[in-house]
């Protein structure tokens, strides 16, 4: 699992915040690794043949909605949730399958966000959803577990 967001920038901090929520099997599904912003690289680096869930907060989702986007779809369709980093998720992933002449096998779980100013307090509409977030986060790695 590749954690993005920066705890210091209000909601884009839900995915650390939701990591620490997910229940301990869960956890030992997963190697967790916290990237700040999603990189090439960090793609680069998934074994061949293992999943990998990207979680962050979204801009562009109504606050507090819960995106599950299958990183196929993101590096194809462009369909992704507008983020604050630099280089577009679409634009990474797919020079990562590029790169590397495989898509990465994975989703992109995620959660709409309302404020990204500094500070570590999130949103109410983000603190609201992060139950549902961490049981998606927790589906989406029980998911590309059981996968082959």
């Amino acid at each position: 699992m590749l954690v993005c967001g920066e705890r210091m920038r209000e909601d884009d901090g839900v995915a650390e915040a939701a990591v620490a929520m997910l229940p301990a099997d869960v956890r030992a599904l997963a190697r967790i690794e916290t990237v700040g912003l999603l990189s090439v690289e960090s793609l680069l680096d998934i074994p061949e043949g293992a999943g990998v869930v990207v979680a962050d907060a979204a801009a562009g989702v109504p606050p507090g909605q819960v995106v599950s986007v299958p990183l196929e779809a993101v590096a194809r369709d462009g369909v992704f949730p507008a983020t604050t980093h630099v280089m577009p998720p679409d634009q990474v992933i797919a020079l990562a399958a590029e790169l590397s002449g495989r898509m990465p096998r994975g989703v992109f779980v995620g959660v709409g966000g309302a404020e990204f100013g500094f500070g570590e307090e999130l949103s109410s509409a983000v603190k609201a959803a992060l139950p549902d977030y961490v049981a998606a986060l927790a589906t989406a790695i029980r998911t590309l577990a059981r996968e082959p």
